[in-house]
């Protein structure tokens, strides 16, 4: 049984329980512990249990690749060219909120910072400050930033009114109590200021569905009922310009109060796509072992080091013999995985004939068929 921290609804039954006491993190790490998925039918979202201990988590257990400032995560490859995360998220951001000389901006939940950094790269005439509920970040800001321009844990109290825009990106999702980040968010912002908030969109990614430290999943329905009940009054919610995110852009407005209707056939459709996902990741389980079962005297490897990639490790019967994972983010070479070497796809060891793919079903077949170097080569795929 859960309440639902957006509507306060009481929902008895769970959606999804993973069902071998293990999950997985949004960091793509294994996890002890079972991941439970419950739907609030109401307003077409699903809520995740929280991890235990989870202010410590943040706090000190969640290494978003902090080792410098410089360290990203691979969004895409496009005609051969590696285009990083956090690079696109600034160039879009840049091209949805029309910045001006002296703006005052506040990134909530801002790990590195290294969005902002870019930001001032590009804007050096506004001011940007950061906030995050851990300290372990704080050296990586002194660099670009002076102290009174960085808070962890709290908010300064002479913040209050003063943003002209706050931005958060993704960090939504793992917050328990949304609606009071905003609350805190609204008494920061001047009247009429915005708020810009990129959250995973679970509809195009899948993955999202069952790491167990996204605690929130939203749908267009649950941002928008969400901004209404903070006191936001809606602007955009673009699922096409970030792959496999909503970008939402909400305007504090003083007297602004609840005012929120849905049509039934959406949230129906709504519904019945978060309860298709469910489905799919119970049944995924059977298929990687049955696919298993029939390659037990294959070498074999996992392409991708992320959430799919661990979810396929953590239900195979054993890892003795997947020989690598594989990965063409070129942060995660020379490092391992589970005792296990992450290479990239040109030194896949010759002895290697059988591919599980951990990527999101929705690519994972473009992805493959691109990489040139296995052409030549007699590989068995599983796809999820």
């Amino acid at each position: 049984m859960l309440k639902s921290t957006l509507s306060g609804n009481v929902i008895k039954k769970p959606l999804y329980s993973s069902n071998n006491n293990q999950s997985i993190t949004s960091l793509g790490q294994i996890y002890s512990g079972e991941t439970v998925v419950y739907l609030d039918k109401s307003i077409g979202h699903i809520q995740t249990k929280e991890i235990e201990g989870i202010e410590r988590y943040y706090d000190e257990d969640y290494h978003f690749f902090d080792q410098s400032e410089e360290d990203d995560i691979l969004y895409s490859v496009v005609d051969g060219k590696k285009v990083f995360r956090q690079e696109y998220q600034v160039n879009t951001l840049v091209a949805k909120i029309p910045f001006y000389s002296g703006m005052n901006v506040l990134d909530y939940g801002c790990a590195k910072g290294t969005v902002m950094k870019r930001l001032m790269g590009l804007k050096a005439d506004i001011k940007v400050h950061l906030y995050d509920v851990s300290r372990m970040y704080e050296s990586l800001w002194a660099r670009f930033i002076p102290a009174s321009q960085y808070s962890s844990y709290q908010v300064k109290n002479e913040w209050q009114g003063c943003f002209d825009v706050i931005t958060s990106f993704f960090a939504f999702e793992h917050m328990p109590d949304p609606l009071k980040e905003l609350a805190v968010i609204k008494k920061l912002l001047q009247d009429d200021g915005l708020v810009y908030i990129v959250v995973p969109n679970v509809f195009e990614n899948p993955a999202d569905f069952i790491v167990s430290d996204h605690v929130h999943h939203y749908s267009p329905l649950s941002l928008r009922y969400m901004f209404a009940k903070a006191g936001f009054e809606t602007i955009e919610i673009d699922d096409q310009v970030h792959f496999a995110a909503f970008v939402a852009i909400a305007k504090k407005l003083p007297d602004y109060k609840l005012d929120y209707s849905s049509e039934d056939v959406q949230l129906d459709l709504v519904n019945q796509a978060y309860e298709g996902m469910a489905s799919y990741w119970l049944n995924i389980q059977d298929k990687i072992r049955c696919f298993e079962e029939v390659n037990l005297q294959s070498c074999s490897a996992i392409y991708g080091a992320g959430v799919y990639g661990n979810f396929i490790a953590a239900n195979l019967q054993g890892l003795v013999r997947v020989d690598c994972f594989v990965d063409q983010n070129p942060l995660l070479q020379g490092t391992k995985l589970l005792d296990r070497d992450v290479v990239l796809p040109e030194n896949l060891p010759e002895g290697v004939d059988t591919i599980y793919v951990g990527l999101n079903p929705n690519i994972a077949e473009k992805v493959i068929s691109d990489i040139s170097v296995w052409k030549q080569r007699n590989l068995r795929f599983l796809f999820l």
